[in-house]
């Protein structure tokens, strides 16, 4: 999960570039390619894959920017990553044996847990529960008042300990007493791992030794590396070098580090179940406690898919590593991805995992004309509070979350549409005979979109030629700073631009405005430039400011 900021689910609202689901996977696929996939345009760092499946182990792992790939030897010794936030499930799990045990109840309050340490301003938030923390619905916000991301960008929680947590909680105050509509919280699961330290006497990251990784022989998995320190995998940000995080009282939200056999071992453990040697917490940490987002949480753990063919799932992200981790109880299989670079992307390879474990049933064609699917054109509003743009151009229903990319749905029956790359499906319900509202459906997870009144715009995407025009490399020469570099790339009729140490973003036409292009992701256009002959050559980005960028030779 990303540390900074809640997990960006399925349902489309995460694809940048038009063609990031193009090339099918399963569990059965190639590790290196999934590899590849996270990496992406990354020319630095590494990701490491692991599969369990029919009872064997697959791994692979990959170097950025270089195109072979070999899987670890067996024998070899693999290199450890930042797991970030699936440390949460450590926690859920730690939480769920105490629980087990009847150590603790998932009805015990703040107020009478930390009765000693802290005296709380705010009764709503004395009245938090350990089951509101695990399942993020505490009301607590992403991180406290109190932390300044700015004031260490890069060890962000280094300082931040368990005095300073609990003088955050004694001055908190809630807008209401919880439960509230779960929204994920760091703090959330700081607090809870402090507690489960307190409640034994013991350091976070000695029970998760003593309590999981010594009991399972994941002798790769700790908080603290030691003289193991020279095998973290390098971090970085784009091409930037970004240095391990360090943590105290948010150890229980992200503090751990682990390798690919590891994180199978552990997925091993909990697919056993009750009678494997985790025990019948291992039952608690999966059962749903809870809804978040587009599915179900158990204790710090993502659910999706109906009972009978469920998932699990967390993400995980600190400065420099970005990180997934995937169980399917109902074919015994797992997934692992571990990559060494904050902008690599390993949520496309889960969904793209999801997508074939969930597949989209498509009836017979159901062909639609341009004037059946004009009705469906509008802005719409998810029930995550992302807008939903669907546009109709040249006989194609198109849809786009904010700040990605434009793709096709195909009628797939009546006010059905799917998206078979992203194994998605729009269900529209009628009011009054008009479109209204949309169930999206994806990688066993749901949600609602409502229309909204606003109109949608007229293009969605430009003919292949004259996208194509405007691709190359445009440079801005600097005197005193390296020339700025704005690659853009044309694909599917789309935009996309990557600029200095930034991810590739796509930009879109502003209606009116020829060879006027605009970003989403940050408040910045571009206009293109011709010669005499009609042949694109310059662009100028405006932002705070004019830059022109001379188009590079081909």
């Amino acid at each position: 999960m990303p540390f900074f900021r809640a997990l960006v689910l399925a349902l489309g609202l995460c694809s940048q570039w038009p063609t990031a689901w193009a090339q099918p996977l399963s569990l059965a696929s190639d590790p290196v390619a999934m590899g590849r996939m996270a990496l992406g345009e990354m020319q630095h760092g590494q990701a490491a894959v692991g599969v369990w499946r029919e009872g064997q182990a697959a791994a692979a792992l990959v170097q950025a920017g270089d195109t072979a790939a070999v899987a670890p030897p067996a024998a070899g010794v693999p290199p450890l990553f930042e797991i970030g936030s699936i440390s949460k499930v450590f926690t859920g799990l730690l939480l769920a044996q105490a629980v087990e045990r009847g150590d603790l109840r998932l009805d015990d309050r703040l107020g009478d847990l930390l009765a000693s340490k802290v005296a709380f301003s705010s009764p709503a938030a004395g009245s938090i529960t350990l089951r509101q923390l695990v399942t993020h619905s505490s009301c607590l916000p992403r991180l406290p008042a109190d932390f300044q991301v700015g004031s260490a960008p890069e060890n962000p929680y280094r300082s931040y300990d368990r005095p300073r947590l609990w003088a955050a909680l004694a001055a908190l105050q809630l807008a209401k007493p919880p439960p509230c509509e779960a929204a994920y919280s760091n703090l959330g699961f700081g607090v809870l791992g402090e507690i489960l330290s307190e409640r034994y006497g013991k350091p976070w990251n000695e029970l998760v030794r003593e309590r999981i990784t010594v009991p399972l022989g994941m002798n790769d998995t700790r908080q603290y590396l030691g003289d193991q320190a020279p095998r973290l995998a390098d971090g970085f940000v784009g091409r930037l070098p970004a240095p391990p995080w360090e943590m105290q009282a948010f150890s229980g939200a992200g503090a751990l580090r682990s390798t690919v056999p590891d994180m199978l071992l552990f997925s091993r453990a909990v697919l056993a179940g009750g009678d494997g040697p985790l025990g019948p917490a291992v039952q608690r940490l999966l059962t749903p406690l809870g809804r978040i987002d587009t599915g179900e949480i158990g204790y710090g753990i993502w659910i999706r898919g109906p009972k009978e063919r469920r998932s699990y799932f967390h993400e995980g992200w600190t400065g420099g590593y970005r990180s997934v981790w995937m169980l399917l109880p109902q074919t015994q299989e797992a997934f692992v991805l571990l990559t060494s670079n904050g902008q690599a992307q390993p949520w496309r390879v889960r969904n793209a995992l999801a997508a074939d474990y969930y597949p989209v049933v498509v009836a017979p064609s159901y062909a639609r004309t341009t004037d059946q699917l004009a009705p469906y054109e509008g802005l719409y509003r998810s029930s995550l509070g992302a807008t939903v743009t669907v546009v109709v151009q040249d006989g194609v229903l198109y849809r786009r979350p904010a700040g990605v990319a434009f793709r096709p749905l195909t009628a797939a029956g009546p006010d059905r549409f799917v998206d078979l790359g992203q194994g998605l499906t729009y269900q529209f319900v009628r009011e009054n005979g008009l479109p209204a509202s949309a169930t999206v459906t994806q990688g066993g997870g749901a949600q609602t979109l409502v229309r909204l009144a606003a109109s949608a715009p007229a293009l969605a995407v430009l003919p292949d030629a004259v996208a194509a025009s405007y691709a190359g490399r445009y440079v801005v020469k600097r005197w005193l700073n390296p020339d700025l570099v704005l690659d853009v790339r044309a694909e599917a009729g789309q935009l996309a631009v990557r600029s200095a140490n930034f991810a590739r973003v796509p930009v879109f036409p502003m209606p009116g405005r020829p060879d006027r292009f605009a970003y989403e992701v940050v408040k910045a256009e571009l206009q293109f430039e011709r010669d005499a002959g009609g042949k694109v050559v310059a662009l100028v980005l405006h932002q705070n400011g004019a830059q022109r960028a001379l188009r590079a030779s081909d």
